[in-house]
């Protein structure tokens, strides 16, 4: 069972999920997709935020906006998810091995 995390480092968790959903329904111009993953951010985003993953959540952000600032200059909407979802995805396995780096 993990330690017990405080309230910020839930909502933080919350928010940066969250928002994330949220930027995803806004791309593909949907407020149904934009509602459903806001609302699934949050709850991944608490659940992440629960088991402590602060530095790993920020670190697949940044990837998300490096990703997303890449693939918006290419100017198609497409390029842009694919771009983001690969630097979250890039992003999540270097935050793995930084996570694990700090832990030993």
């Amino acid at each position: 069972m993990p330690e017990s995390q405080s309230k910020s480092t839930i909502y933080m968790g919350m928010g940066l999920m969250g928002t994330t959903g949220l930027a995803m329904g806004w791309v593909v111009h949907s407020p149904l997709l934009m509602t459903i993953a806001g609302l699934l951010g949050l709850m991944i985003g608490g659940f992440i935020g629960w088991l402590g993953g602060r530095r790993f959540m920020v670190i697949i952000c940044l990837g998300v906006l490096i990703g997303a600032f890449l693939g918006q200059r290419t100017g198609d909407p497409d390029i842009l998810i694919i771009a983001a979802g690969s630097g979250g995805a890039i992003a999540g396995f270097m935050g793995t091995q930084i996570e694990s780096f700090f832990r030993h």
